[in-house]
């Protein structure tokens, strides 16, 4: 009779152990006060912070101009940059240009963007272009590609439209404030090409006059 009250005594011991070793651990688990909901300003609040780190180094890898034109001026602007023919680029309209023109300087590309810059007798060769644009255009461009990358219309200026020599707007909003920047092109070699080598100039002579 001993021996089965002893068994027992043993198996309650071990369902109380285990009781209290299963009752640590569910509180271990278990907060010590509620968490509450957020209310909706907080969550508004979380969502507009998340925008705003994410329209920055992340955004930016993801946004393309290029991904703006149709599927078709895609595959051509692709061919272009590999055989650099301008035949590609004879049916882009100049907003499509202006999308090709902020994409190159998105990526730091000056031998694309002499590619498709108005010539008109006016631009050195090459590889100063290429120097000119690295050391006083860059710095400014890179910001303006960032900046309009949210752009909310891109439209030709019809008041200053001649027949081969037309205006682009582009337009972003940012909050309560507005910016516009407009871009002349030229038509040349069949191409509306861009006629932005004036203002590459006026980088390099703001560059010497903080020099002096």
């Amino acid at each position: 009779m001993r021996q089965p009250k002893l068994m027992l005594f043993v198996l309650a011991i071990t369902c109380l152990v285990s009781a209290c070793s299963s009752s640590g651990t569910d509180k271990s688990m278990r907060p010590e006060t509620p968490v509450e909901a957020p209310d909706k300003d907080q969550v508004k609040e979380s969502l507009n912070n998340d925008v705003h780190s994410y329209s920055s180094e992340g955004y930016i890898e993801k946004f393309s101009y290029i991904k703006q034109l149709s599927l078709e001026k895609q595959e051509a602007f692709n061919r272009f940059k590999s055989e650099r023919n301008l035949q590609e680029l004879y049916d882009f309209t100049p907003e499509d240009m202006v999308l090709i023109y902020l994409y190159c300087i998105s990526v730091g590309d000056p031998e694309l963007i002499y590619e498709i810059t108005f010539n008109g007798g006016q631009l050195p060769d090459r590889d100063k272009f290429r120097n000119d644009y690295f050391e006083y255009a860059l710095k400014y461009d890179s910001e303006t590609a960032i900046h309009y990358r949210y752009y909310d219309s891109i439209k030709v200026d019809e008041s200053t439209a001649e027949e081969n020599k037309i205006t682009v707007l582009i337009t972003v909003s940012i909050e309560t404030m507005t910016h516009s920047l407009a871009l002349g092109l030229q038509k040349e070699d069949q191409v509306w090409k861009l006629d932005i080598y004036q203002s590459i100039k006026n980088y390099m002579d703001k560059a010497s006059n903080n020099k002096a």
